[in-house]
C-alpha cells in the first residue's frame, strides 16, 4: 500500500500559526476579492459551454417540473402548499379545500408570495417554517432566513386577510431564534439577543414567554440553560395541553423539563427521571422514552435505539415498568415515530431499507392495565415506503410515499383505521427523469482496515455489475466507468435510499456508476454503527471510505483514474481526508460546504454544537487526534492530489466558509494548480432553491465527467 502523506514526515505539534486566518472574516474587502477571483477562475472552467448550460436546463426542468404531484399538509378542513417553479423558485403559499383538492379540481387561493416579498424588500427571503395557530387557524407565525442562513425572522401573518398583522408578532433582527405558539396571544420565544442570551454553540440558552402587546425585552424568562448546553427549545402541545422544554446539553444528549401548573414560573419546571442519553416525548398520556445507549431500568436492560412506552402518571409515580415497542438488532434501528389520532406509527432500518410498524394502546378488559395491538405495515419489494400522517388531530389516514434509487416517488392514501392495509390509494406520481431500464441496484461489501464489513451500494449499467462479479477477469477490467462515490459517516445519520434525479440526469445517463458507501459514524445500523467512529475513533470512517473505494477498482467497477469522490458538510470532512491520506486513490474530488480545519472549527460559527461528535480542539490530547486528520494541517507540498472542486457559501452560517475559503487557498499556495473554488452568496447550508441547486449540480457533473477521463 503507498504511503500517505500522513506518513511521509513527522507529525509536527504544536501546530504551526495559520497563514491563511484572514480569510475567516466574512465580509473582509481582502477576502472578498480573492472569493470573487476565485469565482471567476472557476465559473469559466466549469460554468460555461453550451453543454454546461443545456445540463444545467435539464436539471432545472427536473428539479421543479411543471406536471409535478402536489401532495399538501391537511389542516382541518384546508389543504395548504408551497408551490414552487421556475418564475416562483422562493415559493408560494397556497391554500385550496381539502375536499376540492381530493376531488381532484382545486382552486388555489395564494397567500404569501415569497418572491414578490423578497423583490419588494430587497432581502432573498427563504421560507424556513409555517406554523399555524390551532384550533383558530387564521394566523400564522412565518419564519423567514435572509438567503437561506441559520439565521431567521419571525413574522405574525393573517391568513384570512392574506397579510402580514399590523403591530403583531414580529422578531425582526435575523437571528437563531425559535418561536411557537402557546394561544392566540402568547409565544415561547428562544430569543437570539447576543452573547449573553446564546449558548457556547450560538443558540438561544433562554425561553421566554411573550405576551401580545409587550415588547419580547419585557418578556420574562421562564427557563434558562446553561452557557454550556447547546441550547434549549420550549413548546405547547395545544391537543395534549402539554408544556415542555428540550435543554440539549450537548448535540446527542437532552433533558425535557415539563410544566406541572398553568403558571409558567421557572421553578414550576420539573425534569423527568430519565438519563440525558434517554430522549422523552409524550403522547395520549403516553412517555414515549428512546434511549440511545444501554440502559439498565427497573432490572431490565434495554439496548440503546430502543423504543419504550409508559403511562406518564405511572411514571410520575415512580413506577418504570415499560413496554419494549421496538428492539434494535446488530442490523436495525429505530428512525423515528409519528402518530395519527389513534396509532403509533414506528419508522426504522432493517438492512438500510425502511420498515414501518403500528402500534395501537387499548385498555384491558378488566379496565385496569393496558396492552399494545402491533401490526406490520405492508412494504414493497420494488420501493421502500415512508408513512405520514395526514392530519393527526382528526383521524387516522397517512400519506404513503414510496420510491427507490431507480423509482421516482408514488404517494399513496391509506387509513390505518382499517384492518385490511394493503389497499392504498394512488394520489399521483412524480414524472421519470431518466430511462433507469439500463440500470441495476446491487449491494456490496468491502471489509475496513479492522476486519469490519461496510456495504454499500452500486447504481449502475447491469452489464457492468454483472461483469464485476468476475473480480480478476479481463472482462471485468475491460467494464471500468467513471464512478462516483458519495458518503457522509457521521452524527447518526443514514444514507438510505432515494430517487437519483439529478445523479441519473448528470451521470447514470451519460454512462457513469454512482454508489453509496454506507460507512461507520452514521445511522445505518444503529448506535454502535455511529458511536464506533465517533471522537478518538474518526479515522474508522476513513478507513472504511476507502475500503469501500478500493474494492470498486479491485472488482473492476472502475479504475483510480475514473474515481470520483463527493461528500458535504461531514462528508466534506471525509472526502478530504480521504483525499490527503490516499491521493493516489481518486481522480477527482468534491469537497461541498465542508469541516476542514479541525483545529478551529469549534470558534467558527455553530462549530462548538459538534465537540461531542469530533473532540474537543482545546484538550490538548483531544486536539493531537484531530490534529492528526485534519485536513486542512495534512495537505502537503509536492504531492500529487486529484483535481479538487471546493464549494460553499457565504450565508452558511452553520459551517464557516472559512473552512472551504483557507483549503483552496493553502493548497494553491502549495503548488496545487488543480484546485477550484467556489461561493455562492447566498443558500446557507442546504441552498435556498431548485434552480440555484441546478447549477450547482450541472458545475460539478460538468467537473467530474470532464475530471475522470470521460469524453466531453
Amino acid at each position: 500500500m503507498p504511503a500517505s502523506p500522513a506518513t511521509r514526515g513527522p507529525f509536527l505539534w504544536p501546530l504551526s500559526p495559520d497563514s491563511f486566518l484572514s480569510l475567516e472574516a466574512l465580509d473582509d474587502p481582502a477576502a472578498l476579492a480573492w472569493v470573487d477571483a476565485q469565482n471567476v477562475r472557476t465559473r469559466a472552467a466549469w460554468c460555461s459551454g453550451a453543454q454546461f448550460e443545456s445540463l444545467r436546463q435539464q436539471l432545472a426542468d427536473a428539479y421543479l417540473p411543471r406536471e409535478r404531484p402536489v401532495i399538501p399538509d391537511r389542516w382541518k378542513d384546508w389543504a395548504y402548499d408551497l408551490w414552487q417553479d421556475e418564475r416562483n423558485p422562493k415559493g408560494i403559499w397556497r391554500r385550496t379545500t381539502w375536499a376540492a383538492w381530493r376531488s381532484g379540481a382545486p382552486v388555489w387561493q395564494t397567500l404569501l408570495d415569497f418572491d414578490a416579498l423578497g423583490a419588494a424588500e430587497g432581502t432573498p427571503w427563504v421560507c424556513v417554517e409555517l406554523d399555524i395557530l390551532y384550533p383558530d387557524g387564521d394566523r400564522a407565525l412565518v419564519t423567514l432566513s435572509p438567503g437561506g442562513s441559520d439565521a431567521l425572522v419571525v413574522r405574525e401573518f393573517d391568513i384570512d386577510a392574506q397579510r402580514f398583522v399590523d403591530d403583531g408578532f414580529v422578531i425582526a433582527k435575523a437571528g437563531k431564534h425559535t418561536a411557537s405558539w402557546i394561544d392566540r396571544d402568547t409565544l415561547y420565544v428562544g430569543w437570539d439577543n447576543g452573547r449573553k442570551t446564546l449558548t457556547r454553540s450560538g443558540y438561544p440558552r433562554e425561553v421566554r414567554r411573550w405576551t401580545r402587546g409587550t415588547a419580547l425585552a419585557d418578556a420574562p424568562v421562564v427557563f434558562k440553560g446553561a452557557f454550556g448546553d447547546i441550547g434549549v427549545e420550549a413548546h405547547y402541545d395545544p391537543v395534549e395541553q402539554r408544556h415542555t422544554v428540550v435543554s440539549s446539553v450537548d448535540f446527542f444528549d437532552s433533558h425535557t423539563y415539563y410544566l406541572e401548573s398553568a403558571a409558567a414560573a421557572a421553578d414550576a419546571w420539573r425534569r423527568y427521571d430519565v438519563p440525558s442519553h434517554v430522549a422523552v416525548s409524550g403522547w395520549q398520556g403516553w412517555l414515549l422514552l428512546e434511549p440511545r445507549l444501554d440502559w439498565h431500568c427497573n432490572g431490565a436492560h434495554y439496548a440503546g435505539g430502543a423504543l419504550l412506552a409508559i403511562r406518564e402518571a405511572a411514571f410520575l409515580r415512580g413506577e418504570r415498568d415499560v413496554t419494549p415497542l421496538f428492539m434494535p438488532t446488530p442490523r436495525t434501528s429505530v428512525c423515528e415515530w409519528t402518530h395519527t389520532r389513534n396509532h403509533l406509527i414506528v419508522s426504522y432500518l432493517e438492512d438500510v431499507r425502511n420498515q414501518t410498524l403500528l402500534w395501537t394502546p387499548a385498555r384491558d378488559a378488566d379496565q385496569e392495565g393496558w396492552h399494545w395491538r402491533r401490526r406490520v405495515f405492508p412494504s414493497r419489494d420494488d420501493a421502500q415506503a415512508e408513512v405520514s400522517p395526514v392530519e393527526p388531530t382528526l383521524n387516522d389516514e397517512v400519506f404513503v410515499d414510496t420510491d427507490d434509487y431507480l423509482q421516482p416517488p408514488a404517494y399513496w392514501l391509506t387509513d390505518l383505521a382499517r384492518d385490511d392495509l394493503t389497499g392504498w390509494e394512488l394520489l399521483d406520481r412524480w414524472p421519470t427523469q431518466f430511462d433507469a431500464t439500463p440500470f441495476a441496484v446491487t449491494r456490496a461489501h468491502a471489509v475496513s482496515a479492522d476486519g469490519t464489513r461496510v456495504p454499500y451500494t452500486v447504481i449502475g449499467p447491469r452489464v457492468m455489475q454483472e461483469a464485476s462479479q468476475e473480480a480478476t477477469s479481463e472482462r471485468a477490467r475491460q467494464h471500468a466507468r467513471p464512478c462516483l462515490l458519495n458518503g457522509y459517516g457521521g452524527f447518526a445519520i443514514p444514507l438510505l435510499p432515494s430517487y437519483l434525479t439529478g445523479q441519473g440526469i448528470g451521470w447514470l445517463a451519460r454512462g457513469g456508476v454512482y454508489v453509496v458507501a454506507h460507512i461507520r459514524g452514521g445511522g445505518e445500523f444503529g448506535t454502535e454503527w455511529h458511536t464506533a467512529a465517533q471522537g478518538e475513533h474518526r479515522q474508522r470512517s476513513f478507513d472504511d471510505f476507502i475500503a469501500v473505494a478500493e474494492a470498486l477498482i479491485s472488482t473492476g467497477v472502475t479504475s483510480a483514474a475514473q474515481l470520483g469522490i463527493q461528500g458535504g458538510s461531514n462528508g466534506g470532512l471525509l472526502v478530504a481526508a480521504c483525499m490527503v491520506q490516499r491521493p493516489e486513490l481518486f481522480g477527482a474530488v468534491v469537497c461541498e460546504v465542508p469541516l476542514l480545519d479541525m483545529s478551529r472549527y469549534h470558534l467558527l460559527h455553530a462549530g462548538a454544537s459538534w465537540i461531542d461528535e469530533y473532540g474537543d480542539p482545546d484538550d490538548p490530547d483531544e486536539a493531537r487526534v484531530l490534529a492528526a486528520y485534519s485536513p486542512y494541517h495534512r495537505v502537503s507540498a509536492g504531492v500529487g492530489y486529484p483535481p479538487v472542486l471546493l464549494t460553499t457559501s457565504t450565508a452558511d452560517d452553520r459551517v464557516h466558509p472559512a473552512h472551504a475559503r483557507k483549503m483552496a487557498a493553502r493548497m494553491q499556495a502549495l503548488g496545487a494548480d488543480k484546485v477550484w473554488y467556489r461561493e455562492n452568496t447566498e443558500g446557507g447550508h442546504g441552498g435556498s432553491d431548485e434552480l440555484e441547486q441546478a447549477e450547482h449540480d450541472a458545475m460539478v457533473f460538468e467537473f467530474l465527467w470532464r475530471c475522470l477521463g470521460a469524453p466531453a
